[in-house]
């Protein structure tokens, strides 16, 4: 957002626009505030892995975060997500929540071996 403001440089009083002449002094000289604002939205996620021996690529995995949606029509503002593969226990958790109104869109606790292959 933009905003321009005019001030006479003598008696520091606001002018608008068009005002050639200080109608307070009488003075053609003026100063220019402009004001630039802009907002940035910060937004973080981790991701992590447990790694042993016996387990191919990891045991234990967990997601946590925001992240871009692939459908910006229904998730403009992406989601946030909670996972946790959990090899071990043979356990699979995720939640996805829409970053906007906050409702959760998938919720899923089971078995690995009953979910999708990794």
């Amino acid at each position: 957002m933009v905003s321009t403001k005019y001030f006479c440089q003598n008696c520091k009083r606001e002018l608008n626009e068009d005002q050639k002449l200080c109608p307070y002094c009488g003075s053609v000289k003026r100063d220019i505030k402009v004001e630039i604002k802009e907002e940035v939205k910060v937004r973080a996620s981790l991701r992590g892995r447990q790694k042993r021996k016996g387990f191919k690529k990891f045991m234990i995995e967990f997601l946590q975060g925001w992240f871009p949606s692939k459908n910006k029509s229904r998730f403009p503002d992406g989601v946030q997500k909670e996972r946790v593969i959990n090899k071990e226990s043979d356990r699979y958790q995720e939640k996805v929540t829409d970053a906007t109104t906050g409702a959760v869109v998938v919720n899923k606790d089971g078995k690995l071996s009953e979910h999708k292959r990794l």
